[in-house]
């Protein structure tokens, strides 16, 4: 039976800035009748330089604030985020929440293994890449699959900064694509590792037409649709609404939604997590 009162709670979205909303995109493609509330902590962005032991410190923070909005579920749609509760070395301290959390490394992880890729690439932040999170996880269940990392210092940041047509983007992604295929020139597949990275995915796909570039804000959706499927937790009869909350600015917010195609938020909020 379905608990009326918890399946009308929002879900809650996590990102260090605005890359989330690639994630965002897809959750209301699947679940349009889902209340969103989103949290994009672009005042510390880019957490991708950061510790990871400063990293999850900041994750504890927007927790604690969706915990006090009363959310059902999270998607961590950050790639950065992800790669410290993923990975053991950091602990799984997302443990004792209200609420189930759904990385987005994982389903990712899922599409490649059941796509059965011999290669794949990744390209992520810093972190995400040190971390080998990604390569972990595929090699722990097919140890078969080769995959390559690189990482970017600088994209998400630039990303950030809202001009989403800048020469400095198209360099950055073009080097490090050039980067991956000058080493593994027989690659075809690209994990764009980082939830900012699909804003300018027809960057990337200019850079390099032959190669297919995963987005796996798709997979996440997918996997927090199932969860709320398996909970019984499925909002119905109900248009779907946003809420941001930043602790950075707005208009970046603005630019990112009209890039996207996703309707303008209810509220855009500044608060301090």
């Amino acid at each position: 039976m379905q608990d009326m009162n918890t399946a009308t709670m929002p879900i809650g979205v996590i990102d260090s800035g605005v890359g989330g909303l690639t994630s965002v995109a897809e959750l209301r493609k699947l679940l349009p009748n889902e209340d969103i509330i989103y949290c994009g902590d672009n005042g510390n962005a880019p957490y991708g330089n950061r510790t990871g032991q400063n990293i999850v410190e900041l994750t504890k923070r927007i927790f604690a604030f969706l915990e006090k909005q009363q959310v059902k579920a999270v998607a961590v749609a950050c790639n950065t985020i992800s790669s410290t509760f993923d990975s053991s070395e950091y602990g799984f301290y997302e443990k004792g929440l209200s609420f189930p959390v759904v990385s987005v490394i994982k389903p990712a992880v899922e599409d490649v293994l059941q796509k059965k890729y011999a290669e794949v690439g990744v390209v992520a932040t810093v972190f995400t890449i040190k971390t080998g999170c990604h390569k972990q996880m595929i090699q722990a269940r097919n140890p078969r699959i080769s995959v390559y990392g690189e990482p970017s210092e600088n994209l998400a940041e630039l990303i950030e900064q809202g001009d989403l047509s800048s020469p400095a983007i198209q360099s950055d992604v073009k080097k490090h694509v050039n980067n991956l295929l000058s080493e593994h020139p027989n690659l075809q597949d690209i994990i764009l590792g980082c939830t900012h990275y699909p804003i300018v995915q027809s960057v990337f796909e200019k850079a390099a037409p032959n190669v297919t570039f995963i987005n796996p804000a798709r997979d996440q959706a997918e996997a927090v649709k199932q969860l709320l499927h398996e909970r019984n937790l499925l909002q119905k009869d109900h248009q779907g609404e946003m809420s941001i909350y930043t602790s950075g600015s707005e208009p970046v917010y603005h630019a990112v939604l009209a890039e996207l195609g996703i309707s303008p938020a209810s509220k855009i909020h500044t608060v301090r997590f």
